[in-house]
């Protein structure tokens, strides 16, 4: 496959559904595709709507004091952050920063957790609202086309027969693989964690890979279902 960089991201938000939801901060690590070492980092907290009133008149969710406590931010501070449209303009910068042939085919790919439930959502609604935007077909167009890594999908499939797992949440995942929960729910130590989390899985993935044949390996009619 063609070489493309990798960006894991994640936004902090003040509620929980991601067509309304007013971000807070947003992070992201690039990672060379073939080497998963680091490239860079992107972070910054983001100014939302603070008043109820004109946040539910924009269409947004008002900020949630629930939200504030999960991810440790007050509304003072979040009052001093950039605005929303300057954070998404350096993000993009970012981000295009590792389109090394400036196409769409070759953009770098997304990845985080739970990033096709949440995040990539929210991508798409500010894409929409602030440009690299297809009306076409009704998708951003920042991000590769195709391609995207959801690390919580990931850990599903290798973790899905094992009685002792109960559950895949990052929080879980941090207890299971040893990874320290103190400034959880911080944009930018999420990044750290997903990626780590995902290097460890991707590495597993080229090893067990390079012994596996797949190479016409239903030719003989012995299929599954």
């Amino acid at each position: 496959m063609a070489n493309r960089d990798i960006i894991v991201f994640d936004f902090e938000t003040g509620s929980r559904n991601p067509h309304k939801t007013q971000p807070t901060q947003i992070a992201a690590m690039a990672l060379d595709g073939r080497s998963l070492k680091p490239k860079g980092t992107f972070n910054s907290e983001i100014r939302p709507i603070l008043d109820d009133e004109k946040a539910i008149a924009a269409g947004l969710d008002p900020i949630e004091d629930e939200a504030l406590k999960i991810t440790g931010k007050t509304r003072e501070a979040l009052a001093e952050a950039p605005h929303l449209k300057t954070v998404w303009k350096k993000f993009v910068g970012f981000v295009n920063k590792y389109n090394w042939k400036g196409t769409q085919y070759f953009a770098p790919i997304p990845a985080g957790f739970n990033i096709i439930g949440f995040d990539m959502i929210i991508v798409n609604r500010l894409c929409q609202e602030f440009g690299q935007y297809d009306p076409k077909t009704s998708r951003q167009k920042l991000f590769h086309m195709i391609y995207k890594i959801d690390v919580m999908d990931n850990v599903f499939m290798w973790t899905e027969a094992d009685p002792d797992v109960r559950s895949i949440s990052m929080d879980a995942m941090r207890e299971r693989m040893g990874l320290s929960k103190d400034n959880a729910h911080d944009a930018l130590q999420d990044v750290k964690d997903t990626a780590n989390i995902m290097i460890k899985f991707m590495k597993t993935h080229r090893a067990v890979y390079q012994n596996m044949n797949i190479e016409k390996a239903f030719a003989n009619g012995d299929l599954y279902v």
